[in-house]
């Protein structure tokens, strides 16, 4: 008996081939899951993409849904009955090579170093950092937080974590505290990189009053979720001159409107949700590389790896 499977999203000729080759199967690929037929979407199983409560509702047989995505906040909803797995772990090290280009592109000052050769000028800027010898805290110890530390560490960082619950401390770690003990470190920090889930424990957690924790010069870096800053705040704090950069990947409200104060403000710096995309590069392939996994796993009727735990959103 044949289990039927959508997979919805783009792909190559090399991922539908390894979807193909899933045993005692029947993959119905499509771009969006509005070009599949209601009378097909009545016999899916299981669903690799996103989904929606109308959606899920056309699908009776449905008991398990494998996300793109590290996030799966935004699927909590699903009923219990449907197993909801995420794609954990495939981004961490992409998103960790980001969080590091802006890190030291922020600390040796290389924006204004282009603004300058855009008008051909010739001076020396002042006040550069050293990434050796400065302390560093990862605020979310999940695979990307984890990874960026690995790399940080090894560059002659001092690092810290912030993490829900102490355990599995990693040598290159030199402190791991929770998110009660996070404020005593801020003001010691050079770096405060977020890379935190979309849960409701973490709405606003940088608001005016912890970004103030932060020294003058400290950097922000937020590769996790736009809602852990309070945008306001942080626009406030940035034209104060109070940090010395913000690096965001991420965004309240996203995709960020024309003429947003954020675009302008001095010292921040923006990218547009990019560090982490399945599109880019290697990423894909890593995914597709845990889906099928996933997939594998399932039709032998064991539980997938990354099953999301739907109290915690991840």
């Amino acid at each position: 008996m044949t289990t039927k499977i959508a997979v919805v999203g783009p792909h190559t000729d090399e991922s539908i081939q390894r979807f193909m080759s899933l045993p005692n199967s029947s993959i119905i690929f499509a771009e969006r899951a509005a070009d599949i037929s209601p009378e097909t979407l009545a016999d899916v199983e299981l669903f690799v993409g996103g989904v929606t409560p109308e959606l899920v509702a056309q699908m009776p047989k449905l008991r398990f849904v494998q996300l793109y995505s590290a996030g799966a906040g935004s699927h909590t909803w699903l009923p219990e009955h449907i197993t909801l797995a995420n794609a954990y772990g495939a981004y961490g090290d992409s998103i960790a090579e980001h969080m590091l280009t802006t890190t030291l592109m922020a600390m040796k000052r290389m924006p204004e170093y282009l603004d300058m050769q855009g008008r051909q000028g010739w001076e020396l800027l002042t006040d550069i950092q050293r990434f050796e010898g400065s302390k560093i805290i990862s605020v979310g110890m999940g695979a990307i937080g984890t990874s960026y530390l690995r790399k940080a560490a090894a560059l002659g960082a001092t690092c810290y974590g912030v993490r829900r619950t102490i355990h599995d401390k990693p040598d290159f770690v030199h402190t791991l505290v929770t998110p009660d003990e996070m404020d005593a470190l801020l003001p010691q920090m050079d770096v405060v990189a977020l890379s935190l889930p979309g849960t409701k424990s973490v709405a606003g957690m940088y608001d005016e009053r912890r970004l103030r924790l932060m020294k003058e010069t400290a950097i922000l870096v937020n590769v996790g979720r736009g809602n852990s800053v309070v945008t306001d705040d942080l626009v406030s704090v940035m034209r104060d001159g109070h940090l010395r950069a913000a690096c965001l990947d991420v965004m309240d409200p996203e995709p960020l409107p024309a003429n947003h104060p954020l675009w302008t403000c001095p010292r921040v710096y923006l990218t547009p949700h990019i560090s982490g995309g399945f599109r880019a590069g290697v990423n894909y392939g890593r995914v597709v590389d845990l889906i099928i996994e996933n997939l594998s796993r399932v039709l032998e009727g064991e539980p997938p790896v990354h099953a999301v735990d739907r109290t915690l959103g991840y």
